[in-house]
């Protein structure tokens, strides 16, 4: 199989070579006995690192194609690629497992731990739990499922103004200053999902059929269980969860509720205050980016040149000359944004879709914050410990959306200030939201027998508790029944990664708040945050970078203290 390297021009000419499973698994097998005939340490020790070589091909290939497909949904090359590997990727799995299990039973494992570290051998271990190989024919049942709501969110084609949209591309439009349009707007982007109600709620349905499968013939109770370990959680549960969620519901609910009692003043619309008015901040709408998005790259470049040019702005010019961003918002293209690093390129990827709205700068910041970070921990030999824990992840790029506020006026000139507010404002309304979204989840997997009905119940019943102002919902049919976890592609694609966002959206929080007495000090302290990457587990990681512990009274008290007082100050007057 033809092997990528990171000797490449433009990711555009990077040919994915068609993976071919027999060959595959020869190579797996070949190191496997490798590994099992070992006659010493050394022996052992370089059948893994050859592991790690192959681990990285695969990773890369299979990233490819996701990457491709989600460009363009509608092509057929990748669709056809897409099926392939939702097809091989369990069994490739299953080859990977192997392998690692045979680490697990191999004489030379002390060496080996000390070698790669004790974290690595106990990942392995709960990797071990969640992974047996008379599951495959579920995992590639799991792979299809999240294809096809993939393909059918990212394919959707809204009919508005006599032009076809995809769902991304309606963003613009649901956030227009003028109320008809965005009324107007919201009414079709939300009516396609309620067209397609039936259709969603059956591939949920399967997906958490197919899940719990999963979860029983591995010897879970549910699929909670699995899902967490999934994750790879290895020292916090759901207690330590709950105790969060009874936090955010006693200090961040009342100030997110605040702030939207005080947007709906600033509006001035009352009583009629509508679901499709609280994207609007302003009566004279939200700011908006100044320029086209090749003008926003440019911008983010000087940007990034001005804050850090031998780290951050270096390697920012190195991705965009390499073509590593796909950004603007097309037809046929998924919806979302992310950022994939690529370990046998050496480098990240990132995706988004533009729509001439505010997210799409703080799209660009939170996943460059993401490619900083991989960039930083790529040099770490073992694979996992490149990238944090999914609790830490975001953090990363969380964090650089507030450390930029210093050079958004490059970007929204006269109306920074009320762009930092609204950004601020949100990342606190977002906190009682992703809550709720692994809350949903979890009832729902413990409860696997219950209707796509009740379960829209639920979630509304959830929405009602903790976002309070979303009683507006009422006035739209489909919203009001329970149906927007529709839209949030993580709870079909990435079950349980999402209560992380929060969690690193407080972390991010303090880094905010650090940078407000001094920027330099918060910077360098975020850079060798990310430069860990994931050599320690979650406390662990807080701990030595004499972090407070979200999850940890009174942490999430003094943050929101801190961030009221900030946002009283700056209350904007329109």
């Amino acid at each position: 199989m033809q092997k990528l390297s990171s000797s490449f021009e433009k990711f555009s000419s990077v040919e994915i070579p068609t993976p071919d499973l027999d060959e595959i698994r020869s190579e797996y097998e070949s190191l496997s006995k490798r590994l099992m005939g070992a006659k010493d340490a050394d022996e052992a020790i370089g059948a893994i690192k050859d592991f790690f070589d192959l681990e990285d091909q695969m990773e890369t290939i299979f990233a490819m194609i996701y990457i491709r497909h989600s460009i363009d949904t509608t092509d057929e090359k990748y669709q056809a690629l897409t099926r392939l590997s939702d097809s091989i990727q369990p069994k490739v799995s299953s080859y990977s497992v192997a392998f690692s299990n045979a680490i697990l039973e191999s004489g030379y494992l002390p060496q080996i731990e000390k070698r790669f570290g004790k974290l690595w051998i106990d990942e392995i271990r709960l990797q071990k739990k969640t992974f047996s190989p008379e599951i495959i024919p579920l995992l590639q049942k799991e792979n299809q499922l999240t294809s096809e709501y993939g393909e059918l969110t990212g394919g959707a084609q809204v009919e508005f103004q006599g032009n076809f949209y995809s769902l991304a591309q309606m963003g613009k439009f649901m956030h227009s200053d003028d109320r008809s349009i965005r009324s107007q707007a919201s009414e079709k982007y939300w009516g396609w999902y309620s067209d397609n109600d039936d259709r969603i709620g059956g591939i949920y349905d399967d997906m958490v059929k197919v899940r719990t499968q999963i979860a029983k013939a591995l010897g879970y109770r549910d699929f909670v269980g699995l899902g967490y370990d999934r994750m790879g959680r290895l020292d916090w549960d759901a207690n330590d969860i709950d105790t969060y969620r009874e936090q955010v519901r006693e200090f961040v609910v009342p100030l997110a509720q605040k702030i939207r009692d005080e947007q709906e003043k600033r509006l001035g619309f009352g009583a009629l205050t509508k679901y499709y008015d609280f994207d609007i901040f302003y009566q004279g709408g939200n700011p908006k980016p100044l320029g086209a998005p090749e003008e926003l790259v440019a911008k983010a470049q000087r940007m990034y040149d001005s804050m850090d040019s031998t780290t951050a702005g270096a390697f920012f010019r190195k991705m965009d000359e390499k073509g590593m961003f796909d950004l603007v918002a097309k037809k046929g293209k998924e919806g979302g944004g992310y950022e994939y690093y690529l370990p046998a390129l050496k480098m990240p990827f990132i995706f988004s879709n533009f729509n001439g709205t505010s997210d799409d700068v703080d799209t660009l910041t939170h996943e460059f914050g993401h490619a900083l970070q991989a960039y930083l921990g790529s040099d770490q030999e073992v694979p996992a410990y490149r990238s944090s824990t999914a609790e830490i992840d975001e953090t990363h790029s969380m964090s650089m959306e507030f450390l930029t506020y210093p050079f958004m006026d490059l970007f929204f000139g006269k109306q920074t200030e009320k762009y930092r507010y609204m950004h601020l404002a949100e990342a606190i309304t977002f906190i009682p939201y992703g809550t709720i979204v692994d809350a949903f989840q979890e009832y729902v997997y413990s409860h696997p027998e219950i209707s796509h009905k009740e379960r829209k119940a639920y979630w509304r019943k959830l929405e009602l508790e903790f976002l309070p102002y979303r009683q507006s919902f009422a006035s739209n049919e489909f919203l009001a029944s329970g149906g927007f976890f529709e839209r949030q592609a993580h709870i079909f694609e990435n079950p349980f990664y999402y209560v992380d966002y929060t969690i690193s959206e407080v972390l991010a929080l303090e880094f905010f708040i650090m940078s407000l007495d001094d920027p330099k000090a918060a910077y360098d302290k975020y850079l060798a945050f990310a430069s860990l990457g994931g050599t320690l587990p979650y406390k662990a990681l807080l701990k030595k970078t004499h972090m407070d512990n979200p999850m940890v009274p009174p942490t999430l008290k003094r943050v929101t203290g801190k961030i009221a007082q900030y946002l009283d100050r700056h209350l904007p007057k329109d």
